[in-house]
């Protein structure tokens, strides 16, 4: 399961929640969040607040770039057009619309609040 360091965890969920569908798994602690887990059709994804995460590594968390070059893979089962309709009119940035790839794939991408890249998939 993907591990994201975010600037701000609570923000994070409640984009998630909001935009992308996901439902919150698990948030610690519940008042002042520094980790989080949240899902949507089986996929899965951990949310650290970027201070914890850059110290557990001995990073500058203000110093090095979040989001930079990542996207993530999303393999959905459902409706994609749905789902990518769904997200759109929840507000999600779109990065690149839903289309189908050349070799059968049918696709979208997002952007979080941190910069990452979420390509969401389905075979055709």
């Amino acid at each position: 399961m993907p591990l994201l360091a975010v600037d701000d965890v609570r923000a994070a969920v409640e984009y998630y929640e909001q935009r992308l569908l996901f439902a919150r798994e698990f948030v610690y602690p519940s008042t002042e969040p520094v980790f989080a887990t949240i899902g949507y059709e089986g996929a899965r994804l951990m949310l650290e607040a970027a201070t914890g995460f850059a110290a557990k590594y001995g990073m500058e968390a203000a110093v090095w770039p979040r989001g930079r070059g990542v996207d993530l893979n999303v393999r959905l089962d459902g409706d994609i057009d749905a789902y990518y309709e769904r997200v759109t009119a929840a507000g999600a940035a779109v990065a690149r619309p839903v289309f189908t790839t050349e070799y059968g794939m049918r696709q979208f991408t997002v952007r979080d609040l941190d910069g990452y890249l979420l390509t969401f998939i389905r075979q055709e």
